[in-house]
C-alpha cells in the first residue's frame, strides 16, 4: 500500500485554519466537531513540531558561529 505524502508546514497550517473556520461556524454536528477537533489537534502538533525543529536548527547554526550572525550576500540561482 503506498504511503501518504507528507504535507508541508504551509499545507498543514492551511488545513488547520479550515478546521478552525468550520468549528467557529457552529454549523457542524457533535460528531463532526469531535472529528474536526481531533484532526486539528494532530495538525497543530505537526506544525509545532516542525517549528521546534527549525528553531533547533537555527540555534545550532548560531552555536556553530559562536553566537555571531554572519551576513552574506544573497545569491539567487540564475541571477545576474
Amino acid at each position: 500500500m503506498p504511503r501518504k505524502k507528507e504535507l508541508s508546514f504551509e499545507e498543514n497550517l492551511a488545513a488547520l485554519e479550515k478546521i478552525v473556520e468550520k468549528l467557529e461556524s457552529g454549523q457542524a454536528t457533535l460528531s463532526e466537531v469531535l472529528e474536526n477537533y481531533t484532526s486539528g489537534m494532530e495538525l497543530s502538533k505537526k506544525c509545532l513540531d516542525e517549528l521546534q525543529a527549525v528553531e533547533d536548527q537555527m540555534d545550532t547554526i548560531l552555536r556553530e558561529n559562536n553566537g555571531k550572525v554572519l551576513e552574506e550576500p544573497l545569491v539567487l540561482e540564475g541571477g545576474n
